[in-house]
């Protein structure tokens, strides 16, 4: 025999490559939307002491502010989904047969609004590439409407996974779920 591994432990290495390799870039955009919060803070902060103290107000600042804050919102929606804290009901208790179905039909109505994201998200960034931010160094508005097909991106990883029974879950203890 010229492998000695089973079919199944081929095929459970490769899912787990796979998925090791999703979560360290689910870990990458973690560690990102921390900075930009870290920095839409300092901007904001340089923003308001150099208005106060200098009377003198960066013209970027309210641009770089914007540009952060959609990119921080819409990869935090994106965490949202992967921690199950989006909006929910949980005084009402089902059977575990019955959970185990509403979980799946919660995973395709991610999918599907995924999709929409990722495909309308797509079609606005590219609709954008014409317009630019002048006082960002003439930054392409796409790359501030591209946040919405990332986070697409990553919200059908989410949900195809979770339609699996795979608990992505880093922060345990977040929102009122199972």
């Amino acid at each position: 025999m010229a492998d000695s591994k089973e079919p199944a432990q081929i095929q459970n290495n490769e899912v787990k490559w796979i998925s090791s390799l999703l979560l360290s870039i689910d870990k990458a955009f973690e560690e990102l939307s921390k900075i930009l919060l870290l920095i839409m803070i300092v901007i904001v902060c340089f923003q308001v002491f150099a208005r106060k103290l200098f009377s003198y107000t960066p013209t970027w600042s309210l641009d770089a502010t914007i540009f952060l804050l959609i990119w921080f919102s819409f990869l935090g929606i994106a965490m949202g989904f992967r921690e199950r804290i989006h909006l929910a009901f949980n005084s009402i208790h089902f059977s575990e047969k019955a959970d185990f179905y509403i979980e799946r039909v919660i995973s395709i109505i991610e999918v599907v609004f995924a999709l929409i994201l990722i495909v309308y998200g797509t079609k606005l960034m590219l609709n954008d590439f014409g317009q630019v931010i002048p006082t960002m160094g003439n930054l392409p508005i796409a790359y501030r409407t591209l946040a919405v097909p990332v986070s697409g991106v990553l919200i059908l990883f989410y949900g195809i996974l979770q339609f699996f029974g795979i608990d992505l879950k880093r922060h345990k203890g977040l929102g009122g779920g199972h």
